[in-house]
């Protein structure tokens, strides 16, 4: 077996290792899909305005539920 042999098996290896790889990805988002964030825009601004209260100056980036 020469060298370029070598290297194309390589290659269609890990390339169908990839591909492999790839396909149980989607199958995986589809069976578990993305939760849309459910936060109320009414309930961000109450909690952007407590941060300013509390410490003036700070922003609020990022609202996040924990389930």
């Amino acid at each position: 077996m020469n060298l370029l042999t070598a290297c194309g098996i390589a290659f269609l290896a890990v390339f169908l290792l990839l591909s492999l790889l790839a396909g149980l990805m989607q199958l995986i988002t589809l069976i578990f899909p993305e939760r849309k964030s459910s936060v109320d825009p009414i309930l961000a601004a109450a909690i952007s305005s407590s941060v300013a209260v509390l410490i003036p100056g700070a922003q609020v980036t990022k609202i996040e539920e924990k389930s």
